[in-house]
């Protein structure tokens, strides 16, 4: 790797840099050609203004073009910045990561120690805000594979000393049942998932169950599991499709009164994952304030391209800026409610995600996740 003197890219992500100061130090980064990599490089090419000079501030990021779907088909070869050297001479490969699949062919990234480290090392802080205690037994019902989720859950559960359970889970699959109106057959699919969360449950004492919005209403569909989980579980995360304020309340005060419930949002393409902020009522909304600047979120009128008032409903557009990977204006398909940012850092927080009932030419499919 290209040997550099400290940089706000390689700053903790618990210590945040100023804004300006990371954008600057990642434009020099991402567009040089010694070490960008040759997917901006090519990219550069085809933009009417120089990142290098022109680009600055948070504000300037709206100089670029939306280039995520272009993630569906570049080699990961070429997203890697040529200052980390070559791919194959790398002391360890990138993982790579997909998103859902929920609009289309999946979006590819890559990950290297550094920034898995920075993100996931802030992802780990922000649960020890919610009282999460080691030792405690997890089981991770999330999709593993080219999906990120899982190995992040059981990356953090390994922070905590703890021991990792999981299931076998292909939400593609499931998606694909739904999609095209197989209802019985994602009905089985979902009772062979259940099945497994069951067997576990039964032997093991579990103490944290991350798990997905419709896999917890479908395990909520046996009284036995929901004795069960009363009687071993403290912690329940839960994430990768929206839940509704009703479902939330009903879980929190009705189904597990006494278990700590923690919403978590997640993105690929902004590469981390946000607990909700701590103390949240059970019938509040869960806020999440993205690790800003390296991720940050903007609510938006997408006819417009301005910010929604805060308290109003708006598409949600992010920015990814670490060493790793640059990438700015992404328009996700999910809407959001806007929200000042807990610690007065740049960008917005966002309350009650939903997905766009369609996202450029594709409907959207939730699924188990």
């Amino acid at each position: 790797m290209t040997s550099r003197s400290a940089s706000a890219l390689d700053t903790p992500w618990d210590s945040p840099p100023e804004a300006q100061e990371l954008i600057q130090e990642a434009m020099a980064w991402h567009f040089d050609p010694k070490t960008g990599s040759p997917f901006w490089q090519e990219q550069s090419r085809k933009l009417d203004f120089d990142p290098r000079t022109d680009v600055r501030t948070v504000e300037d990021l709206s100089l670029f073009p939306n280039i995520v779907d272009e993630l569906r088909d570049t080699r990961i070869e070429d997203l890697v910045p040529r200052g980390y050297g070559s791919v194959d001479r790398l002391p360890v490969p990138p993982v790579v990561g997909e998103s859902g699949g929920t609009t289309g062919a999946p979006k590819r990234v890559f990950v290297l120690p550094d920034v898995r480290e920075q993100s996931w090392a802030w992802y780990y802080n922000r649960l020890l805000e919610h009282g999460i205690a080691a030792g405690d037994s997890w089981l991770g019902i999330m999709p593993a594979g080219p999906h990120m989720a899982g190995i992040l859950a059981q990356d953090t559960a390994r922070r905590f000393g703890s021991i990792f359970y999981t299931v076998d889970f292909d939400p593609r699959w499931a998606k694909l049942l739904m999609g095209r109106g197989a209802v019985d057959e994602a009905k089985g699919y979902i009772t062979h998932l259940v099945d497994q969360i069951e067997w576990i449950l039964r032997s093991q004492d579990i103490r944290v169950m991350v798990i997905t919005p419709p896999l917890l209403e479908a395990v909520c569909r046996r009284d036995h599991l929901v004795d069960l989980i009363n009687e071993k579980v403290n912690t329940v995360i839960y994430g990768g499709t929206s839940m509704d304020e009703d479902t939330r309340h009903l879980f929190r005060t009705e189904l597990f009164p006494q278990i700590d419930f923690v919403s978590i949002f997640g993105s690929t393409m902004i590469f981390c994952a946000m607990p909700e902020r701590p103390g949240t009522p059970a019938d509040e909304s869960p806020v999440f304030d993205p690790p800003s600047p390296f991720s940050m979120f903007s609510v938006i009128d997408p006819e417009t391209g301005r910010n929604v008032a805060y308290g109003e409903r708006g598409q949600v557009l992010t920015h990814h800026i670490t060493r790793n990977l640059f990438l700015p204006n992404n328009l996700d398909r999910d809407t959001g409610v806007r929200h000042p940012h807990r610690l007065g850092l740049p960008g917005d927080a966002v309350a009650e995600f939903k997905p766009v009932r369609e996202f450029g030419a594709a409907p959207v499919v939730e699924g188990v996740y």
